[in-house]
């Protein structure tokens, strides 16, 4: 047997041996840390870079920006699914603080309300903004009680078939527009997901060529569309026309998250779908850190309800809300221009 075989035969043991650990009441953290070592050891193996994690706690100068796909979610969702969205969003947002949280495919108002239900003391001090389509997969965005939400709106934006949802908020001196997307799949036409996205790079443009438009914007979803390097760690990575996202981008954006989260079957990431888009501004200033919440984490959730919560995985980000930036310029307030 190749000795790379045979270490990985070896950590795959460990790893099934953490899982039955866990199932029979071992600690959390426990299983949680055998199974990311086995993890790192396939990535290694198979020439991926490891996920940037998200702190454990955010402390009071730092936000959180969450986002995730939640596979059609409406009103005949399983009592088994609702708890295994309960549990991962209670993973993805430990140790948060002033929290937005942006969802896409959800299925109707009755989906927008389980979701709510679902987040930290079932939903009772989070806004949410959601409107209903015919389309399925509709965009939501979530807010907690140390979020200020100035507007929330859909953007029906002709040519995108998800009508985006935006929303400009203020989390302690910090401010910023969020939009939540979710591109057309259209059978893997990466040409159709491409040409969503530009027309949405369009709106936001726009809007931030106008007089004292806030220069701070974060566009987060399902974007059907890789990094370029997410590309190459991606099952589709031999499709030439599934062409990364930075070549539609141009001046000015930045793509966040190189990691797969899309997923085939109960608990493998695929491909490089879901992403952070930030403008130069954002990167530059309020950014802390962003990349895919800990697979193990969700994998942990459902295992114990024994049902997937989503064919994705969340990703998710950390924010400064005070201080200095990363630019060593205070953060302040530019105002909601984009509400008018």
């Amino acid at each position: 047997m190749p000795r790379a075989l045979a270490v990985l035969f070896i950590a795959a043991s460990l790893a099934l041996s953490a899982r039955a650990q866990y199932i029979g009441a071992a600690p959390i953290d426990q299983a949680a840390d055998l199974a990311d070592a086995f993890r790192n050891l396939w990535d290694s193996l198979r020439g991926r870079k490891p996920p940037t994690q998200i702190p454990a706690g955010d402390g009071p100068a730092l936000g959180r920006l969450i986002s995730w796909n939640v596979q059609i979610l409406g009103r005949k969702a399983s009592k088994a699914r609702k708890e295994a969205l309960r549990l991962g969003l209670g993973r993805a947002l430990q140790g948060a603080g002033a929290t937005v949280f942006a969802a896409q495919e959800v299925a109707n108002d009755a989906g927008a309300g389980i979701l709510a239900r679902q987040l930290p003391d079932g939903g009772r001090d989070w806004q949410t903004s959601f409107a209903n389509t015919p389309n399925p997969q509709d965009n939501a965005l979530y807010f907690n009680s140390g979020v200020q939400v100035n507007c929330a709106m859909a953007l029906n934006i002709p040519g995108v078939k998800s009508p985006p949802r935006m929303a400009h908020v203020q989390v302690g001196d910090a401010d910023f527009t969020v939009l939540s997307v979710h591109l057309s799949y259209a059978k893997g036409d990466a040409s159709v997901s491409a040409a969503e996205l530009a027309l949405i790079l369009a709106w936001t443009r726009a809007k931030m060529a106008e007089p004292g438009a806030d220069q701070d914007l974060v566009i987060a979803g399902d974007f059907n569309l890789p990094t370029r390097r997410g590309r190459t760690l991606s099952a589709r990575s031999r499709e030439r026309s599934w062409s990364p996202i930075e070549d539609i981008l141009g001046d000015g954006f930045e793509a966040l998250i190189d990691a797969p989260t899309s997923r085939s079957g109960r608990e493998a990431a695929v491909n490089n779908y879901d992403h952070f888009i930030v403008s130069r501004h954002f990167a530059d200033s309020i950014l802390v850190v962003a990349g895919a919440v800990d697979e193990a984490e969700i994998a942990l959730a459902e295992r114990e309800t024994g049902t997937r919560a989503s064919d994705h995985f969340p990703i998710a980000m950390t924010f400064r809300k005070s201080g200095a930036g990363r630019d060593g310029r205070p953060i302040a307030t530019d105002g909601p221009s984009v509400c008018r």
